[in-house]
């Protein structure tokens, strides 16, 4: 697994007058195609604003748009400096750093099972993707996650062409 780091996810994604786009690719163990969502709006926030999380025009799968949930939401780890007491009580159970909102709709840095058997008792512990009116999608952990960042006017990324 690869995380490039809050710091460097805020310089790629706060050049003026330079909108980014977010894709995001899940793949569950043994599908060959991903479910591909795009966000043409992404956005995290310098250190002092907790890298805060900015996320709008989701284009994708209808039922699949579980990260503007989360827009507004300050980046949280366990056992944060900077987050008040019992105000998030999701990043110490879950074990790991996310744009948590009153726990959370997507989490893209759960943890990682590889059996079956662990990943379904382990509601929202794995890489975790919401789908609307599908909460046993709580309980389903993504073997595979790549998040990936582009300009948002490059039409080719995004399968748009500019005239």
């Amino acid at each position: 697994a690869l995380w490039i780091g809050l710091e460097n996810l805020h310089e790629l994604t706060s050049i003026p007058n330079n909108q980014q786009a977010l894709r995001i690719e899940l793949k569950r163990k043994g599908e060959k195609k991903p479910t591909v969502l795009l966000y043409h709006k992404f956005i995290v926030g310098s250190k002092p604003e907790n890298y805060k999380l900015t996320i709008a025009d989701y284009e994708g799968p209808n039922g699949y748009d579980a990260l503007s949930y989360h827009n507004g939401a300050v980046f949280t780890i366990k056992k944060s400096l900077t987050q008040t007491p019992d105000k998030d009580k999701c990043s110490d159970r879950l074990s790991g750093g996310w744009w948590f909102k009153e726990c959370n709709k997507a989490n893209l840095n759960g943890r990682k099972f590889e059996y079956a058997t662990e990943f379904k008792t382990s509601k929202a512990l794995g890489i975790t993707w919401h789908i609307k009116d599908k909460d046993q999608s709580y309980y389903y952990s993504y073997h595979n996650v790549e998040m990936k960042i582009r300009d948002d006017d490059f039409g080719f990324c995004t399968g748009r062409l500019k005239s």
